[in-house]
């Protein structure tokens, strides 16, 4: 062997890759000046039949003898309908406005024509696929459409070409051919056959797009890792050590004999032994090969093939290291029919590699950087060429990946494979044309990613028949780099994954790197027990199961970065449901992890991990944050709470094309529910509304409460961009485009610097479902968004309701149990392409106390500004009733929003509940009409009746610093109890309850949990006495009783409201109430109530 003992060549080679990373021109390929023109041919195979009736199975088929595979046979019945589709299944091509595209077939009848037999015309449409299921019941407007005609009339193939263009480009759309009869199809059963059927794309100049995106991103900063490669000493090479011996030397076995591969072979004891090429057989499978605790296995850096089926490392298994990386080609396929008998070691499975704990894997070939990037421009159907963003150095004949542009990423599958051609810098042009629309504008490009690698790790073929391919564990240290795995992981096997760290505590040198996973059944890179590892830079598609999976929920301090996830699939069927509840989905043979259910490109049972620059596409969602109680698995007795740990690091992630399964489906889910039951030993997954607290290091303790933090995130094509049931977030710089909604967010919010793109360029999202920038939740929470630009909000044609079109601010208010306090509010915010008419969007509910109660602060009046002309006059926007005008000059009322905006002044936003014991109590649902009297405002110059409804369900938002006047057709009751649950220090409400005349109170307040603020109140001697007092007094004037209602609890500390960006939301203080015990002998109550009583508010001079 040959040892380079100085560094002259070494500097060549590490120049050499330099020059050739930055420069590269790939000489195995040239680049095409004409891009070809492409074919989207259709038959019976992507084809289907529709018509009114007269459908069976055999309506469209082969046509009987013939050979050629384009060829088919549409079969009509007798008294057919007089038209009849043929609808694709697939997708139809992305095609340009005022571009020429053909549409082409061959036609002829199957008997001769006749008076039930006469085709008159035909006509191409494009739809939106939503519309395809209600043809041809009801009428759709395509995207598209024209008609042609001619003779349809021979028995022997004519060709039909058909010259089409689109005045608008054509994105996410079904192709339509309809077929016109002169009438129905008569009394015998007829035939008609095409062949050749196809769009033809045209070919075109193959020139550099002038609009090459410099940065990936607009508001936020995506890091990218470093542009350097890896330093490599090549005189460092393992396979260069002086003291190996070789695999074929027969001296170094026992019996001097080399082991054949159907033997159990042990690598001898204290040898460093290497395999070269020559050494073994390579069609042979070798059964198994053990590396004892104090014996190396190292691979020549050689091209072979090794077939095997187990191998059991307890010393060092070596094909590479960080500093000499192999260039060669070498192929390790393992090979085994399914099995759950431990073959390799005890508790370590069978086809596959495992490594014992105290044992080294090293497995590292030639570095491809940078393993993913994105598209740098548009690619249209048909075209061959792409521009990426980052230089990389790959290599013509590698596989390459392009993942999808559209939304439902498993319904609709545009993720491609494509072969490279040719390379040059950061140009790439690939053997075949693309199929599907890429988008690669300012907002969100198209991942590219590199699936090839030098070094490949596979399951056999047979791997595919039973999802049981070949896997990787290590319980020791593992450095895997630059390896492909594919057909790899053995579906609903536990700990069976292409690459697995196994208990294997806290590392020190551990890490994956730009490797990538190929079709893999379950799994792709899997942490288990194990802390301190570092997977960069990796890739992973077409995967069964959560795809970087962090296990039990004890995994901590490990570092992901810059990996890329996508087409994940889950196991059966997905979590779904049509509430917040989710779905409860329980551990079975099929299902051996519930949570698969609810398949992820990233799982994260314990946030305390560092999240980088990592990308997600398609999954039930990108990043899912189940919540753990208990760690699970081999970790049940671990004494902590996973789901209490908060995020370690996040900054610049990205997702898309997920969330759309379930209604409150995310691209990032914080949410769901893992848990053990301890009586049967299985899992059981819920994948609905659970929150979440965290707290330093995890522990429980409520002076330590922590937020979770998102930096520099970007969601597009998703439902909700990020689904947060916990109880404190912030997200700090976010894009959102194409989503939805941006966030549906709980507990306590900010969301601070952002954009939020309702529509994009994407041409494949034009005509999508609604679009809405954010919708404020109903009760108990607190939100506050600020430096926000809301763009591209424009009124859907289609849309009924003001809170169901492309609006900006809606809100939950669908209930009457649920009733918002002040719990929303806003600062900085802009708007870009948004009519005034879509800033806001109420509705008007019938029987919803959060419809009546909708309200939110405009803090520095920039939301409303262009309708009240008032910038930086902070606002308060209140629903469409009177109850919300507090002012005649300061309030005006927006027909189009269906609200009051009005001057905030000195006024704030207080929430009070009536409570009658027995009757009305909180947390006890009512019907939502079971209306009991209204509260009215008065005084303050009020001349009119301005009020909002009571119901049983308690609860009443409104304007501080103001009187109610509160009035029950039931009957005011003797004892009433008021809960001031949300009235600021400094605030107060003054509040007017009829009784009759002559009747005694006994006033008195109190906290629930002490009794440092209990009080009883003294009456005052007048109405203005008691408002202007300290808030301990009462009067009764005969007519109305009068309190101030304050919160004496409240001292104005910073821990008494949520506050950001000089915005501030009172706590809902639990619980301090107010006691009203009346007494009347001369007109006493009935069962409690005092009855017949006058509506009369009081003084409007109050």
């Amino acid at each position: 062997m040959k040892i380079f003992k100085n560094n002259h060549f070494l500097n060549i080679f590490i120049l050499f890759n330099i020059l050739s990373f930055i420069i590269k021109i790939n000489a195995d390929g040239t680049f095409s000046t004409i891009q070809p023109s492409t074919d989207i041919k259709f038959d019976k195979s992507n084809l289907g039949f529709v018509a009114e009736w007269d459908v069976s199975t055999n309506s469209i088929s082969g046509v009987t003898g013939s050979t050629d595979s384009s060829e088919f046979a549409l079969n009509y019945g007798i008294w057919g309908p007089t038209y009849n589709y043929l609808i694709s299944k697939i997708s139809s091509p992305s095609m340009r406005a005022n571009v020429d595209y053909t549409f082409s077939f061959d036609f002829k009848l199957g008997k001769a024509l006749g008076q039930y037999n006469n085709y008159q015309s035909m006509s191409l449409s494009f739809f939106i696929p939503e519309d395809i299921p209600y043809l041809p019941w009801e009428v759709r407007t395509p995207i598209f459409t024209t008609s042609f005609t001619g003779s349809f009339a021979s028995t022997t193939y004519q060709s039909k070409v058909l010259t089409f263009r689109s005045t608008v480009d054509i994105g996410n759309s079904i192709m339509v051919l309809r077929i016109n009869r002169a009438t129905e199809t008569g009394p015998t059963a007829s035939s008609v056959n095409f062949r050749n059927m196809k769009i033809t794309i045209p070919s075109k100049t193959i020139t550099t797009p002038t609009d090459l995106l410099t940065k990936d991103s607009e508001l936020i900063v995506i890091p990218k890792p470093s542009t350097l490669l890896d330093p490599q000493d090549l005189t460092k090479c393992p396979y260069l050590a002086s003291d190996l011996v070789n695999w074929h030397d027969p001296t170094i076995w026992p019996n001097g004999v080399v082991p054949s591969p159907n033997q159990n072979i042990t690598v001898p004891p204290g040898k460093r032994v290497l395999i070269s090429a020559s050494s073994i057989s390579q069609t042979q499978v070798y059964v198994r090969i053990e590396v004892p605790a104090n014996s190396e296995l190292i691979f020549n850096d050689q091209n072979f093939t090794m077939n095997v089926k187990d191998i059991y490392v307890q010393g060092k298994f070596i094909m590479g290291t960080s500093l000499c990386r192999y260039n060669s080609f070498i192929n390790i396929i393992f090979n085994g029919e399914k099995t759950l008998i431990d073959t390799i070691a005890q508790y370590y499975g069978s086809k596959g590699i495992a490594v014992a704990a105290g044992g080294f894997i090293s497995v590292q070939g030639k570095q491809y950087h940078n393993t993913w990037s994105k598209l740098a421009s548009n690619v249209w159907s048909g075209d061959r060429v792409i521009w990426i963003q980052d230089n990389v150095n790959w290599e013509a004949g590698q596989q390459v990946l392009l993942t999808t542009s559209a939304y439902k990423d498993e319904l609709d599958n545009q993720n491609e494979i494509m072969t490279i051609k040719a390379i040059e810098g950061k140009k790439i042009e690939f053997t075949e044309p693309i199929k599907w629309f890429k988008y690669g504008s300012q907002e969100y490009q198209t991942e590219v990613a590199l699936l090839s690698r030098r070094i490949i790790f596979s399951g056999d073929e047979l791997s595919t028949a039973t999802s049981f391919g070949g896997h990787v564990l290590s319980s020791g240290e593992m450095q895997f780099a630059g390896v492909q795995l594919k057909r790899m992981g053995q579906k609903n096997v536990k700990a069976r994954y292409p690459l697995h760290y196994h208990m294997a505590g806290t590392v020190n040198n551990s890490f994956i790197s730009d490797c990538s996973v190929v079709n893999s059944y379950y799994r792709c890179y899997t942490i288990h027990g194990t802390n301190n590892v570092t997977l960069t830079r990796n890739v992973a598609y077409d995967a069964y199961g959560h795809c970087y999976y962090l296990e039990d929920g004890v995994e901590v301090d490990n570092k992901l970065s810059f990996n890329l996830g996508a087409y994940v699939h889950t196991i059966g069927k997905p979590a779904a449901g049509a509430s917040q509840a989710g779905e409860t989905f329980y551990q079975n043979d099929n299902l051996t992890q519930p949570a698969d259910s609810a398949a992820s490109c990233f799982y994260i049972t314990n946030s305390w991990n560092s999240f980088i620059g990592n990308a997600a596409s398609g999954g039930w969602a990108g990043y899912a944050f189940p919540n753990l109680p208990k760690p699970i698995g081999n970790h049940r007795t671990v004494n902590m709470v996973p789901m209490q740990y908060p995020i370690k690091e996040w900054q610049g992630n990205t997702a898309h094309s997920s969330g759309y399964y379930f209604e409150d489906g995310a691209s990032i889910y914080v949410g769901g529910n893992l848990t053990f039951n301890e009586a049967n030993g299985m899992l059981i997954y819920n994948s609905g509304r659970l929150g979440r607290t965290t707290y330093i290091n995890g522990v429980y303790n409520e002076n330590n409460v922590v937020f979770d933090r998102l930096n520099n995130t970007k969601i597009f094509l998703s439902n909700l961009g990020i689904g947060y049931w916990g109880e404190n977030i912030e997200i700090v710089g976010y894009e959102s485009h194409d989503n939805t909604r941006p966030v549906s967010l709980f507990g306590k919010v900010w969301l601070h610097n952002a954009l939020v793109n309702g529509q994009s360029g994407n041409i494949l999202t034009f005509n999508s479902s609604t679009r809405q920038g954010f919708r404020f939740y109903d009760f108990y929470v607190q939100t506050i968004i600020s430096n926000v630009q809301f763009r591209n909000f424009v009124h859907s044609p289609s849309a009924t309701k003001r809170d169901e079109d492309n609006v900006v601010i809606t809100a939950l208010t669908f209930s009457d149990e649920f009733k918002p306090q002040f719990i929303s509010a806003t600062k900085n915010i802009s708007f870009q392409n948004v009519p005034q008419s879509q800033i806001i969007g109420h509705e008007d509910v019938l029987n919803s106390g959060s419809s009546r109660l909708f309200n939110f602060l405009d803090g520095d009046g920039s939301v409303t500004s262009s309708f009240t002309g008032k910038p930086g006059v902070p606002q308060i926007v209140g629903a469409h009733e009177l109850w919300w005008k507090y002012n005649d000059s300061a309030c005006l009322f927006n027909s189009n929003w269906n609200v009051w905006v009005c001057d905030k002044g000195t006024k704030g936003i207080a929430n009070i509940e009536f409570w009658i014991p027995g009757f009305m109590e909180r947390e006890v649902e009512q019907d939502p009409d079971s209306y009991i009297g209204s509260i009215s405002l008065f005084g303050s110059g009020i001349n009119d009746e301005r009020k909002t409804l009571l119901t049983r369900n308690p609860g009443i938002t409104g304007f501080s610093n103001m009187g109610w006047y509160a009035y029950f057709t039931i009957g005011t009751p003797n004892y009433l109890r008021i809960w001031t649950a949300q009235i600021a220090f400094g605030e107060y409400i003054f509040l007017a309850i009829p009784y009759p005349s002559g009747t005694t109170f006994t006033v008195t307040s109190e906290n629930d949990y002490s009794n440092q603020y209990t009080y009883t109140f003294t009456k005052a001697t007048s109405a203005l006495a008691v408002k202007q007092g300290n808030g301990k007094q009462y009067y009764f004037d005969g007519t109305h009783l009068f309190l101030k209602l304050v919160n004496f609890m409240n001292t104005g500390g910073s821990w008494e409201s949520f506050d950001r960006v000089g915005i501030k939301i009172p706590d809902v203080y639990w619980t301090y109430i107010y006691n009203i015990r009346a007494t009347n002998t001369a007109k006493p109550p009935v069962n409690g109530y005092f009855l017949n009583l006058p509506n009369v508010r009081p003084s409007s001079t109050l």
